[in-house]
């Protein structure tokens, strides 16, 4: 049925305020994003978590605005909402992996096990956090490759974050022979210790004797250290405590194995 001049008036005018309602609506939505920008750059909050937010904020808009712009025109408002549903599942069924990812992203962002610039484990991989986007972490090793690893899997596996704490414990097992004085080896390593401005005085390092074995005896040795000295210690001690068993006297075993040789009759020979 043709419409008459009162309905194509009535059309052009209900167009015109669905564009109007769309011009003003993106405008809003862009002064929002530029308005949570200054704020968000007043605040500690992550630039993935901020990027997030920024783009939650824009699209929610447009999307209410879109909405309502063809509300306007004379599309049923049901059926938008519908439709509207509809390609928000089916999005998320072919994005399941990276809705995945979103959402752990959101939960370190709120909960933050780690941040960026803290030494963390995360899927067999150490390294540094270098940054956090919105679907993974960017972690540098200590041979300075850079790795990227979804934060779905980070979240499923075991974390640790060698930074947060501030202090870590360094384990050590020096083996020496069972003819060496163990109170003057227990005194040499104390010795080591006291000397090494790295090594806390709170909590006080433990040396004890940890296990009789075959050929030695090993003595653990766990001194502190701040989080940022724990690598370097580990591995500048044990050349330290080699020089100076060297210089004391202080033997490290090696494996030894007694072999005795007979033949049929004979009464066994050592060798």
């Amino acid at each position: 049925m043709p419409l008459d001049e009162y309905q194509l008036l009535a059309l052009g005018l209900r167009i015109i305020a669905a564009a109007g309602v769309f011009l003003v609506g993106r405008w809003l939505a862009r002064r929002a994003r530029t308005a949570l920008i200054k704020a968000l750059d007043k605040t500690s909050v992550a630039p993935s978590m901020a990027r997030l937010m920024l783009l939650a904020t824009y699209y929610g808009i447009m999307l209410l605005v879109v909405i309502t712009s063809l509300a306007l025109i004379g599309f049923p408002v049901q059926a938008l909402l519908t439709a509207s549903l509809v390609i928000v599942v089916i999005l998320g069924l072919a994005l399941q992996q990276s809705i995945s990812n979103l959402a752990a992203t959101i939960i370190f962002m709120l909960f933050q096990p780690f941040r960026v610039g803290e030494l963390i484990e995360a899927n067999s991989v150490l390294g540094t956090v270098k940054e956090i986007q919105l679907l993974s972490t960017v972690l540098v090793t200590g041979d300075n490759k850079e790795i990227t690893i979804p934060n779905a899997e980070i979240q499923g596996n075991n974390l640790i974050n060698f930074t947060r704490l501030g202090q870590l414990r360094v384990d050590f097992v020096f083996r020496v022979s069972y003819a060496d004085d163990i109170q003057k080896v227990k005194q040499v390593l104390e010795e080591i210790l006291e000397g090494d401005e790295r090594v806390l005085a709170e909590p006080a390092p433990v040396i004890f004797v940890q296990s009789l074995d075959e050929n030695s005896v090993s003595i653990a040795v766990r001194p502190w250290v701040k989080s940022d000295d724990y690598w370097v210690l580990q591995w500048d001690l044990p050349e330290r405590v080699k020089l100076r068993f060297d210089a004391e006297g202080i033997k490290i075993p090696f494996p030894q194995r007694d072999v005795r040789l007979h033949g049929p009759g004979e009464m066994p020979k050592s060798a």
